[in-house]
């Protein structure tokens, strides 16, 4: 293997070990574009989606230009998403898009390198006319947008670290970035660090693991409202029978329970009719949306470096963990998550943002490949 000036890592890659298999829909495209000879498929297929620059270190030059002997001449190489390395403290990755590099590619002589050294790799003429076919093709196929479930076939896919980033889903869903990776970035380095500082004043490890407790205690959803639900909850289960989440006999009270408001009401019925509610289903808790932002923590947090990898793994299990005591299936979660976040974003509307979450609600809970599908919730 052979590391260029710029950080990105090319070379020889065993065919037959595992990590063959590509791990996102992304590289499969671009391998079978490449198998086949299509110079305008595998533009096609990196045409819509975040490429992965090298961001130099001190003392390096600002691109990583590098002499490739399959090339057989000078790359700027860029990777996927499913190709980018193992996290390391000091190694970051920039986005750029292929109209970017179309725009101020620097050599015309250059070709860009993708995924170089793996079999997932293309060797890119980038002559002025190539560049401008880059941006036709880019045209067409557009932006990959959000909303799209994405799953990391190298990422934990079963057991509790698995779990705890299924938690975190919604968010990965809304950026169509996989929902199952623990790694380099959610986004990159600086949209990361940006999102803690902008979104959550977390510029530091100390302040990452106070906001991160915070969200795993449930102190971002309004308290009333979730007090309220867990009360009636509590009732339902005693008139049934039930336990409440300690597992002792559920009492419904001396008094009558704190009723839920009826923006609460508004919106359980709407979800009933779209689907997000069994007929009789009523929403448990909000924290959901406290915990799934707990995984984006994470995931934020190991993109800007505020925190590492085993860390990280024991905060999303903890996630995991608060869920089960809370929940007791995926669809209740889902419901917990659907309603905090129509409440803190849409509040009554039914607009955009309602039909966002519906969407996420709906990707989350039918599509067979989806977590919220295929994992088991406690």
């Amino acid at each position: 293997m052979v590391r260029t000036g710029g950080g990105v890592t090319v070379g020889s890659w065993p065919v037959g070990t595992p990590e063959w298999m590509p791990p996102t829909e992304t590289e499969r495209r671009l391998y079978e574009a490449t198998a086949r000879g299509d110079g305008d498929g595998q533009v096609a297929a990196i045409a819509g989606v975040d490429l992965y620059l090298a961001v130099p270190q001190q003392g390096q030059e600002p691109l990583p230009v590098y002499d490739d002997p399959t090339a057989g001449g000078k790359c700027i190489p860029v990777l996927t998403r499913g190709m980018l390395p193992p996290w390391e403290p000091q190694r970051f990755f920039d986005r750029v898009s292929i109209e970017e590099l179309a725009q101020d590619w620097p050599n015309d002589k250059w070709r860009l390198a993708i995924n170089p050294g793996t079999p997932f790799a293309a060797y890119l003429p980038a002559s002025p006319a190539h560049r401008a076919a880059w941006l036709r093709v880019r045209a067409q196929v557009g932006v990959r947008p959000g909303g799209l479930l994405v799953t990391h076939y190298a990422g934990p896919l079963h057991g509790p670290v698995a779990q705890g980033l299924a938690c975190g889903a919604p968010l990965a869903v809304h950026h169509s970035v996989p929902w199952n990776e623990l790694g380099t970035a959610f986004l990159d380095y600086s949209e990361d660090a940006e999102t803690l500082r902008a979104q959550w004043s977390v510029a530091d490890p100390v302040s990452w693991q106070q906001r991160f407790d915070q969200l795993l205690d449930g102190q971002f959803v309004p308290a009333e409202t979730e007090t309220a639900l867990r009360a009636r909850a509590t009732a339902s289960g005693a008139e049934s029978g039930g336990t409440s989440e300690d597992g002792s006999p559920a009492e419904a009270g001396d008094g009558a329970p704190t009723a839920v408001p009826e923006l609460v009401d508004r919106y359980e019925e709407r979800f009933r009719t779209d689907g997000l509610l069994p007929a009789d289903g009523r929403v448990v808790s909000l924290v959901a949306l406290d915990l799934a932002h707990a995984v984006g923590l994470v995931r934020w947090g190991l993109g800007a470096r505020l925190c590492a990898p085993p860390q990280a793994e024991q905060a999303v299990m903890r996630v995991a963990a608060r869920a089960q005591e809370v929940y007791g299936s995926w669809e209740e979660f889902a419901a917990g998550y659907a309603l905090g976040r129509a409440l803190a974003y849409d509040n009554g509307w039914f607009g955009p943002a309602y039909a966002e979450t519906a969407h996420l609600h709906r990707v989350l809970t039918q599509d067979p490949a989806s977590p919220w599908r295929g994992l088991s919730f406690d």
